[in-house]
Protein backbone atom coordinates (compact mmCIF):
# COMPACT_ATOMS: atom_id res chain seq x y z
CA UNK A 1 0.00 0.00 0.00
CA UNK A 2 3.11 2.49 1.06
CA UNK A 3 4.59 1.58 -2.03
CA UNK A 4 1.51 2.35 -4.45
CA UNK A 5 1.26 5.56 -2.79
CA UNK A 6 5.19 6.82 -2.67
CA UNK A 7 5.89 4.57 -5.87
CA UNK A 8 4.39 6.50 -8.12
CA UNK A 9 5.81 8.05 -11.45
CA UNK A 10 4.87 11.30 -10.56
CA UNK A 11 6.53 11.37 -6.73
CA UNK A 12 9.80 9.60 -8.93
CA UNK A 13 9.77 12.47 -12.20
CA UNK A 14 9.46 15.18 -9.41
CA UNK A 15 12.31 13.69 -7.29
CA UNK A 16 14.11 13.50 -10.61
CA UNK A 17 13.37 16.81 -11.07
CA UNK A 18 14.56 18.22 -7.59
CA UNK A 19 17.68 15.84 -7.80
CA UNK A 20 18.89 17.35 -11.15
CA UNK A 21 18.08 21.19 -10.10
CA UNK A 22 19.66 20.62 -7.19
CA UNK A 23 23.13 19.39 -8.58
CA UNK A 24 23.07 21.65 -11.37
CA UNK A 25 22.66 24.19 -8.93
CA UNK A 26 26.16 23.30 -7.76
CA UNK A 27 27.81 23.02 -10.80
CA UNK A 28 26.56 26.73 -11.86
CA UNK A 29 27.67 27.91 -8.29
CA UNK A 30 30.99 26.38 -9.12
CA UNK A 31 31.70 28.27 -12.50
CA UNK A 32 30.11 31.67 -10.78
CA UNK A 33 33.24 31.18 -7.88
CA UNK A 34 36.15 30.35 -10.49
CA UNK A 35 34.50 33.47 -12.51
CA UNK A 36 37.95 34.53 -12.19
CA UNK A 37 40.35 31.19 -12.00
CA UNK A 38 42.96 31.15 -13.69
CA UNK A 39 42.59 27.95 -16.26
CA UNK A 40 38.91 26.97 -14.80
CA UNK A 41 36.87 25.46 -17.53
CA UNK A 42 32.87 25.86 -17.02
CA UNK A 43 31.29 22.32 -16.20
CA UNK A 44 27.75 21.57 -16.52
CA UNK A 45 25.10 18.87 -16.56
CA UNK A 46 23.81 17.31 -19.67
CA UNK A 47 20.26 18.15 -20.20
CA UNK A 48 20.27 14.36 -22.15
CA UNK A 49 20.90 12.33 -19.06
CA UNK A 50 18.20 14.35 -17.61
CA UNK A 51 15.24 13.84 -19.75
CA UNK A 52 16.31 10.08 -19.99
CA UNK A 53 16.26 9.99 -16.46
CA UNK A 54 12.61 11.82 -16.30
CA UNK A 55 11.61 9.30 -19.32
CA UNK A 56 12.50 6.54 -17.00
CA UNK A 57 10.82 7.61 -14.23
CA UNK A 58 7.35 8.46 -16.14
CA UNK A 59 7.80 4.85 -17.02
CA UNK A 60 8.22 3.41 -13.97
CA UNK A 61 11.58 2.03 -14.99
CA UNK A 62 14.86 2.21 -12.60
CA UNK A 63 15.27 4.20 -9.31
CA UNK A 64 16.04 7.54 -8.98
CA UNK A 65 19.51 8.41 -9.77
CA UNK A 66 21.22 9.50 -6.52
CA UNK A 67 22.80 12.42 -8.65
CA UNK A 68 24.06 13.79 -11.90
CA UNK A 69 27.54 13.78 -12.82
CA UNK A 70 28.70 17.04 -14.24
CA UNK A 71 31.15 17.43 -17.34
CA UNK A 72 32.68 19.85 -19.59
CA UNK A 73 29.82 22.55 -20.20
CA UNK A 74 29.08 22.43 -23.89
CA UNK A 75 27.92 26.52 -24.18
CA UNK A 76 30.68 27.42 -22.17
CA UNK A 77 31.77 30.89 -23.29
CA UNK A 78 34.74 31.35 -25.19
CA UNK A 79 38.44 31.14 -24.10
CA UNK A 80 39.94 34.00 -22.23
CA UNK A 81 42.96 34.67 -21.56
CA UNK A 82 43.90 32.68 -18.41
CA UNK A 83 42.38 29.72 -20.02
CA UNK A 84 38.91 30.59 -18.08
CA UNK A 85 35.82 30.06 -20.19
CA UNK A 86 33.15 30.65 -17.79
CA UNK A 87 30.74 33.27 -18.84
CA UNK A 88 28.86 35.26 -16.11
CA UNK A 89 25.91 36.25 -17.66
CA UNK A 90 25.43 32.69 -19.28
CA UNK A 91 25.65 31.55 -15.88
CA UNK A 92 23.19 33.65 -14.11
CA UNK A 93 20.55 32.92 -17.07
CA UNK A 94 20.96 29.14 -16.21
CA UNK A 95 20.86 29.98 -12.43
CA UNK A 96 17.50 31.39 -12.74
CA UNK A 97 15.96 28.77 -15.73
CA UNK A 98 17.47 26.43 -12.92
CA UNK A 99 15.73 28.29 -9.98
CA UNK A 100 12.58 28.07 -11.65
CA UNK A 101 12.42 24.18 -12.29
CA UNK A 102 13.47 23.62 -8.51
CA UNK A 103 10.64 25.29 -7.48
CA UNK A 104 8.18 24.01 -9.72
CA UNK A 105 9.20 20.75 -8.66
CA UNK A 106 9.41 21.10 -5.16
CA UNK A 107 5.84 23.56 -5.20
CA UNK A 108 4.40 20.28 -7.56
CA UNK A 109 6.06 17.76 -4.59
CA UNK A 110 4.48 19.99 -1.86
CA UNK A 111 1.25 19.44 -3.89
CA UNK A 112 1.38 15.76 -3.99
CA UNK A 113 2.06 15.18 0.00
CA UNK A 114 -0.75 17.68 0.40
CA UNK A 115 -3.30 15.54 -1.10
CA UNK A 116 -1.90 12.58 0.51
CA UNK A 117 -2.19 14.19 3.22
CA UNK A 118 -5.99 14.93 3.12
CA UNK A 119 -6.59 11.26 1.64
CA UNK A 120 -4.99 9.84 4.64
CA UNK A 121 -6.96 12.14 6.90
CA UNK A 122 -10.22 12.12 5.01
CA UNK A 123 -10.94 15.19 5.12
CA UNK A 124 -10.33 18.69 2.80
CA UNK A 125 -6.98 21.00 4.30
CA UNK A 126 -7.65 24.02 3.78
Amino acid sequence: MIDRLFGGASLRALETMVTFATDRQKAIAANIANVDSVGYRARDLSEGDFRAALTRAFEGRGAVPSGFESGPAADAGPLKAGGNNVDLELEMAKMVRNSALHGTAAALLAHQFSLLREAVSGHVIS
